[in-house]
Order: C-alpha cells, then structure tokens, then sequence
C-alpha cells in the first residue's frame, strides 16, 4: 500500500502516533501545506500569520526537513489551499491511503471531511497524535460545562502511550513541491531539535518545583515552562512532557507546582477537544451559546490597544512585548485581553484575531477558547473575567521594571491617553 502522510501541528518524528500509522506501509510521501490564506488580513486588518509566528514554523519545518532527509525522505511543502493542493495531489498519484494527526479546528476538519467524501475509493485515517488522550477517551465528555467538568469525566483514564521514535520508513514516493526558504536567524529556534533540547534543560533546574509561584509573572528566568511555542507546532507532544514531567517528580518528589504543569496540559487537552466539539462556534461573535455581548468595533480605539497606546501602561507593556517578540506572559494575555473587552468595548474576536497573528505559540483552540472566557460567551461559569488593571499592575510590576523595559522608560503619566471614546485627554488631570 502507498500512503500520503499530512503534517499538520505535528512536526515531530519522536513520539508521532500519526508518523507511527503511517509508515506501516510499503510506500510513503511525506507533505505538507502552507496555507496561503494565512497570509491575508482580515476585516480588523490582522494576518492570519504574522512574521514572527511564520518564522518559528519555518524553522521548524527546516528541522524536520533535516530529519527526514536523514531516514531518506523529503518533505514536500506546498503553498496554496490545502484542500485544492491535496486534491491535485490525490488525481495525479495513486495512493491507497492518507493519514493525518487528527483535526480540532473547524478549518482543519472541514478540508479532510471535503477530502474524504471527494476521494471515497481512498481511506483516510486520522490519528490522536496531538493530545494527552484519545478520542474514545473523551467521547462522552460534556464541552459546554466547564473545565472542571471536563477534569471528572476523565476520571483515572490513562494517558496516551509514548510512541517510540521510528528508525526507517517506508520507500519514498516523490511529489512536486515548493521547498521553502532557509529560515532568517531568531531568538527562539523552532523544531522538534530545539524543543527537546529545551525540555532537557527546563528538566535539568529546579523550576518544575516553583513553577506555580512563578506562573502569574509578567517576565522572569524560568517563571514560565516555555513549551507552549513547541506544543503549538507540534515539535514536542503533550505526552512527551507530561511524562518528563513524572520522572522529574520520581527524581525531586511531587508537590503543588509540578501538579500544576499537567494541570496547564490538561487545559490545554480541555480546549482542543472543545474546538472540535464546537467548531465554527469557536469564532462565533456570540460564543458556543449564542449570547451576543454588548461590544462594538472602532478601529482607531484597537489600533491604540494592538500599538501599546492606551491609558494603561500595564497593557502598554504587554502589547509592545508582544508585537516585537510574539510572546506574552499568561498573565499578560489576561490582563490585556480584559482590558480590549471591559474597558475599551471591543468586540472580542479584534483581539484573538490579533493573537493570532503575533503568537508564535498560536493554538487556535486555546487561543479562541480563552478568548471566550474573557469575553463571556464560552464554557466559562462565571460569565466573563474582568480585572482591576491597576491592581494587576501593583501584583505583578510594583517596582516597575517590566513597564520600564517596554515602555521605553516612560512613566504612566506621560503616556498617551485617551478615554473611553477615544478623545485624548490631559494626562496631568486627576
């Protein structure tokens, strides 16, 4: 049998469930699709890419390429739309099989199911390679609740098996492609190399065990596990670090801290099946429950937020960081993100729209999803977050140096601002 293998958020060799599926057979073409869309801007003028997220992928791409080079196989990058680019590939080559990691995003879904249903003499197999856990697993799971719903109907369920690390693979089978352009140099170097190397080097400290005093920080060594960017492209699995993360408790013991990194993982589990469950919902104006929240859209008011030019130098801080670097504290993103809904009336999806663009640890699920809870129309029971700007400030800068460092060493008060309806106003009044 000759397979077609579709990377998706799965650009990895160790640990690939997908990978591991795929090489069963005698023939196999690895490829993978630059969706061209990405790169077009939406009606808040955001990319669905942005350079900083596009150079961490490149550079992970880049890896990978080398390691399959290494077991004899190239992988064929194509740019265009990924359901016309597959079909191309799928009328012009004989292949008995296509495999994938499985879909949770509703654009992810929707171009294998058109797939499927074009090419029905082909089989098409999806396999849980980007989760904690399978799909039987959570089959019965209620997403409209919340997350610690979700966290009982698991129960004791076992996580999914590591996969090891395949040796050969099957003869190759070449495709025309556009191979993609050496990556510039960066501060982050993408890959399933560079991911591993840094799984090794957060395990080798003692971070794991303070990880949940120092989670909340807006910056800091080691204040935050550094995974995400890699989970993202899926150069590391999820499965991979939880089970570091256990030999680090059999090695330094357990505690509050090292519960809390699978707590994150299981989060992170929670929206990606949430994403699947709801799918265009995800990015619906009013959430996965229909209730539309009382916001509007102005583009000069979420320019200022997206520039780093509003009233509050804590969110001015945030948005620089995350324009220059494609990074962002959680902490950060919360406190951001509250002020785009709360104190500005935005319509939410400005925000995750430009989320997406800058994150170079985008996860759509997560990203949406997160969103929602801020904004109040997802599985949220509380109905919305909404934080006291100054006091975030006081919690988490009070000596002032994340502000300094981001805000060019302007003071508070000699920021722009504005008010609420965007006329400026004097910022030496009380």
């Amino acid at each position: 049998m000759t397979t077609l293998y579709l990377l998706t958020d799965d650009l990895r060799l160790a640990d690939n469930p997908a990978l591991a599926a795929a090489a069963r057979d005698t023939a196999l073409a690895v490829a993978c699709c630059i969706d061209e869309s990405l790169f077009t801007r939406d009606k808040f003028g955001c990319q669905g890419m942005g350079p900083l997220r596009w150079q961490f992928q490149r550079e992970s791409l880049l890896d990978l390429t080398q390691s399959l080079a290494e077991l004899g196989h190239t992988l064929h990058i194509l740019r265009g739309s990924p359901q016309e680019v597959y079909a191309d590939i799928l009328q012009n080559h004989r292949f008995d099989r296509v495999v994938r990691a499985r879909g949770h995003e509703f654009g992810r879904i929707t171009w294998w199911q058109n797939l499927k249903r074009r090419f029905p003499g082909i089989e098409f197999v999806e396999v849980d390679a980007s989760t904690l856990y399978g799909v039987d697993d959570v089959s019965s799971a209620d997403f409209s609740g919340s997350f610690s719903a979700f966290r009982r109907q698991l129960g004791e369920a076992p996580l999914r098996t590591l996969v090891p690390t395949p040796a050969t693979l099957p003869a190759p089978v070449e495709l025309e492609s556009e191979l993609i352009v050496t990556p510039e140099p960066g501060d982050i170097s993408g890959g399933a190399l560079a991911g591993n190397q840094h799984l090794d080097s957060y395990f080798a400290t003692r971070a794991a065990s303070t990880y949940k005093e120092t989670r909340n920080q807006l910056e800091g060594e080691s204040f935050a596990t550094g995974f995400s960017p890699y989970l993202a492209n899926g150069c590391l699995s999820p499965v991979q670090i939880a089970n570091r993360l256990k030999t680090y408790e059999q090695d330094h013991g357990a505690n509050d801290s090292t519960e809390w990194i699978l707590f994150e993982l299981l989060w992170r589990e929670f929206f990606r099946w949430y994403g699947r469950q709801h799918g265009e919902k995800l990015y619906a104006f009013a959430g996965i429950n229909g209730q539309r929240p009382l916001t509007t859209f102005y583009q000069d008011r979420f320019n200022r937020w997206r520039d780093g030019n509003t009233p509050w130098d804590i969110v001015n801080a945030c948005m620089r960081e995350l324009k220059q670097t494609g990074q962002l504290s959680n902490r950060g993103r919360q406190i951001v993100a509250s002020c785009l809904v709360n104190e500005l009336g935005l319509d939410w999806r400005c925000g995750a729209s430009y989320f997406t663009q800058q994150l170079i640890d985008y996860d759509p699920c997560s990203n949406w999803g997160n969103w929602q809870y801020i904004a109040g129309v997802g599985a949220d029971p509380r109905g919305g977050r909404h934080f006291n700007l100054d006091k975030q400030a006081e919690l988490w800068d009070p000596d002032q140096q994340y502000r300094s460092r981001w805000c060019e060493g302007k003071a508070a008060s000699t920021i722009d601002s504005f008010d609420y309806y965007g006329w400026p106003q004097d910022a030496a009044a009380p």
